[in-house]
């Protein structure tokens, strides 16, 4: 039997930043990558509308709750995945529509489910982080591995991924939980994601920064095989001022 593989895509798309100028370069990005699993970040009404329209033949997460909006979503290829069902727990954000967004996903070839969730965590510049020297996406990773914990099934292979505005604690955390990023699953060194240049609007003397913040992890049901940061442009813009990762994993 040939073994499962599966295209995994996380990416932050900047809100409505220089949108609609970007689009094209999103789009040249996913007609080229083609993922069957893609979570998005900074999502908004008139993104989602684009990614809706580009996106044929795939299907997203339909629910009221504004966040899966305004915040996030997962679209996965319907002609290899359908919906088993979908979940929005709190887990500390200070942002009112942020969650753990997830789905569980059942391959159509064997029946087989997967879990996939994403998360934006909150970014230093959003909380008091700078006077209390306090980082609150300690407190949200921890709260997403014990529901990575609690939702995730029994020999089920599981992915998490998203921006998590941080380079070091992310890893570390959900290490304990038995979640592996997929590039220390290949024994790479995780690739900048953030920020790109010169999309990101960065001017001369400003203070620029360069960090591995976008990240995908999985559980030992699966086997990265393959990992990237792609740096894709339309013209001179790229789609986001976070770089995109992607991850080819084979089920375990």
């Amino acid at each position: 039997m040939v073994p499962t593989r599966l295209s995994i895509i996380t990416c932050n798309i900047w809100l409505t930043e220089r949108w609609p100028a970007r689009a094209p370069a999103l789009e040249r990005f996913l007609t080229l990558f083609t993922p069957d699993v893609l979570c998005l970040q900074e999502l908004q009404r008139p993104t989602q509308e684009f990614l809706d329209r580009v996106l044929s033949g795939y299907a997203r997460v339909h629910d009221p709750f504004s966040g899966w909006t305004n915040e996030s979503n997962i679209y996965w290829n319907e002609a290899v995945l359908e919906e088993i069902g979908h979940g929005a727990e709190e887990v500390g954000h200070v942002e009112p529509e942020r969650r753990m967004f997830w789905a569980r996903l059942r391959l159509k070839s064997s029946q087989k489910a997967i879990f996939v969730a994403t998360a934006h965590l909150t970014s230093p510049r959003h909380s008091d982080e700078i006077e209390t020297g306090v980082s609150p996406r300690v407190r949200q990773l921890k709260r997403i591995a014990e529901e990575l914990t609690r939702r995730v099934r029994e020999g089920e292979p599981a992915f998490f991924m998203g921006d998590m505005n941080d380079a070091w604690h992310p890893q570390w955390i959900l290490m304990q939980a038995g979640f592996v990023s997929c590039f220390a699953a290949l024994g790479m060194q995780s690739p900048p994601t953030f920020q790109c240049y010169p999309t990101a609007n960065a001017q001369p003397g400003e203070q620029t920064i360069t960090e591995a913040i976008d990240l995908i992890v999985a559980n030992k049901y699966a086997r990265a095989i393959a990992a990237s940061v792609p740096q894709c442009y339309a013209g001179d813009l790229a789609l986001s001022d976070h770089w995109p990762v992607q991850a080819i994993y084979q089920l375990v």
